[in-house]
């Protein structure tokens, strides 16, 4: 039995980490497959039953985890950051939580002849959004900042109020039916806030004067601040059950708006944590579902699904948005975007199960019909959220451009040779003759430090997905690629050969100063691109066909040429020293080369060239 155990659990892991990597290359929401393998895997084949196998953990198991996800999205939650949208939230909070609540409450009563008590819960139940479910959307679709910012505040704070909430009422129909054990629900209310938000605030406290004071190893720092989220979470339910939720949500929003120097590294490990968490909830969740309580939903229960979706998310936005500078368009987004969570499905199970456990039978409904919200609204916008944010122009631009650090010659004829393939190209540099000239030559040249704060907040990344570090500087083009692996990956920052590499090429000894890709070849360094465009190389677009290989190139070249990118379509293969370089006919080669005169040539174009040049950026910043 304990072996099985082990299976179980192991394949639970395996299954909920495969599904992250399927919607990646599906470039779908996670939940999705997520839902479908929960579904499969339970009520379907009924290789999994979490209540019966973690028993009387099911519950605390999955509050303690919705805590942990909670803490890592409050942590983003910087007031600075709010701006225009403070007021758009507020109102979302407050006004749309309240028409969601109604319109909740008289769909369940009218449509499915619930009593008012259920109604009134079921009302407080869909309530709640949260980011298990909004993270990973707006991850797969980029809607704009605005955009981002007011989902994200709503999904992370609406969790612990609409858990409140339902908890109201929880404990009002539990006092109107007479139970020994029931409590005054304003009481009870007043309570959960006080002991949420003095123990979030005694927690952030003592996290941010560990930190501050050094108390703490680099080594155990995360893992300590995990003790302290998980100890808050339980001291604050001891003292009254459901106010960990918020207590976590406090205490993760004080740190991140104390400005601590290691938040980001803590956030970084609490946010792969919650993937793997998301993950393991959305599918036990979704296996805890009975094939006979799915069976008490009917046609009525598809009609309140479209009037939570089709009714009452538009008319709580539009009136929350009133007053703000929000466009049509983004109105109309936001609209369509409100998928149900986590939160709502646990508080769902443990409220049904202890009212069942009370007399209400009817209560039995309440589990598949929030369910039935969450998969429909999970679906449904899922589904439609990235092609609904293209038509409406609110999206970023597909992230397929490139962010060049280096704007001389060489860099300067790259940019034009993938600007003229139709991709967004952005240089960067602090020798202002190089960024001049690039203004001259109409190119989108930024004039700053790459690695600076300021930088960061001012330099437009909207469609650029990738970064190519051409300066002369080793140790410069090391630590941009290092700074931006965060926001591009470290599949997509690149980097010239290091000198030092290519004095031991021969040796293949790593680099302190290689912590990109290594762009484009063998001795491809800084000084032999300069030579090489001084005396007049050239890059040159050769459409490769059946007729005329990348062989055929490599014959006619021999030697005298430098791969540089092969594109089709929006689709980008850049030359690297790591894998074999070998574009396939139909692909648009670009590549530098050698002056020579030739009686035939290639199919080609040429896209740049410099004349006779003096190399005056050979010695640059030290950090550009």
């Amino acid at each position: 039995m304990e072996h099985n155990l082990i299976i179980v659990l192991a394949g639970l892991l395996v299954l909920g980490i495969f599904c992250q990597w399927l919607a990646w290359r599906l470039k779908t929401p996670a939940i999705l497959p997520l839902l479908a393998s929960g579904f499969l895997i339970g009520p379907v084949f009924h290789l999994v039953e979490p209540r019966v196998m973690f028993g009387d953990l099911f519950f605390p198991m999955i509050s303690l985890l919705v805590a942990i996800i909670l803490f890592e999205g409050a942590l983003t939650l910087n007031f600075r950051e709010a701006g225009a949208v403070v007021g758009t939230v507020r109102n979302l909070l407050t006004i749309g939580a309240a028409i969601t609540w109604l319109g909740g409450t008289l769909a369940a009563h009218y449509i499915l002849q619930l009593e008012w008590s259920l109604s009134i819960l079921f009302g407080a139940l869909i309530i709640v959004t949260g980011p298990t479910v909004i993270a990973p959307l707006l991850r797969n679709v980029r809607p704009n900042h605005q955009i981002s910012s007011i989902l994200m505040w709503e999904g992370i704070l609406i969790d612990p109020l609409g858990a409140l909430i339902s908890l109201l009422v929880f404990e009002w129909i539990v006092a109107e039916g007479g139970a020994a054990h029931a409590t005054n629900p304003i009481w009870g209310f007043v309570q959960i806030l006080f002991i949420g938000l003095a123990v979030g605030l005694i927690a952030g406290l003592l996290v941010e004067q560990m930190l501050r004071r050094y108390l703490v190893p680099d080594y155990l720092r995360d893992i300590v601040v995990l003790g302290v989220v998980i100890g808050a979470f339980a001291v604050s339910d001891w003292f009254q059950a459901e106010s960990g939720l918020l207590a976590v949500t406090v205490m993760g929003m004080f740190l991140a708006n104390r400005n601590l120097q290691q938040l980001q590294a803590i956030w970084h490990f609490k946010e792969k944590l919650s993937i793997l968490f998301i993950s393991g909830l959305f599918i036990v969740l979704a296996a805890n579902v009975q094939m006979a309580t799915l069976a008490l939903l009917d046609w009525r229960s598809l009609l309140v699904l479209g009037v939570v979706i089709f009714l009452i998310r538009p008319v709580s936005l539009q009136v929350s948005a009133i007053g703000s500078n929000l466009t049509r368009k983004e109105r109309l987004f936001l609209s369509w975007i409100a998928p149900r969570g986590i939160v709502a499905a646990a508080v769902t199970a443990l409220f049904t199960f202890r009212l069942v456990e009370l007399g209400y039978t009817e209560a039995q409904i309440l589990e598949p019909l929030v369910f039935l919200i969450i998969v429909g609204t999970v679906v449904l916008q899922g589904l439609t959220a990235k092609p609904f944010s293209r038509f409406l122009g609110v999206a970023e631009a597909d992230p397929q451009g490139f962010l060049i650090m280096g704007a001389h010659p060489f860099a300067r004829i790259l940019a034009k040779a993938i600007q003229s393939e139709g991709f967004t190209v952005r240089l960067i540099d602090t020798n202002f003759d190089n960024v001049r000239a690039g203004r001259m030559e109409g190119l989108d040249v930024y004039y700053g430090n790459v690695l600076s704060e300021y930088t960061e907040d001012h330099i437009e990344l909207s469609g650029i997905g990738r970064l190519l570090s051409l300066t002369s500087n080793d140790e410069a083009n090391a630590l941009a690629c290092r700074h931006h692996q965060e926001e591009f990956g470290s599949s997509e920052v690149y980097q010239l050969l290091p000198r030092s590499m290519a004095e031991r090429s021969k040796s293949r000894s790593p680099s302190r100063f290689a912590l990109g890709r290594l762009l484009f070849g063998e001795g491809a360094t800084y000084l032999r691109l300069a030579e090489l465009v001084r005396t007049g190389a050239a890059i040159k677009r050769t459409q490769l066909t059946e007729q005329f290989t990348y062989a055929n190139y490599l014959e006619e070249y021999q030697g005298r040429f430098i791969p540089l990118l092969a594109i089709r379509g929006q689709q980008v293969q850049v030359a690297t020293t790591e894998d074999p370089f070998q574009p396939q006919p139909g692909w648009m080669l670009l590549s530098l080369v050698e002056e020579v005169a030739t009686a035939e040539r290639a199919p080609e174009e040429e896209i740049g060239r410099f004349g006779s040049w003096e190399m005056r950026d050979r010695v640059e910043p030290t950090i550009p």
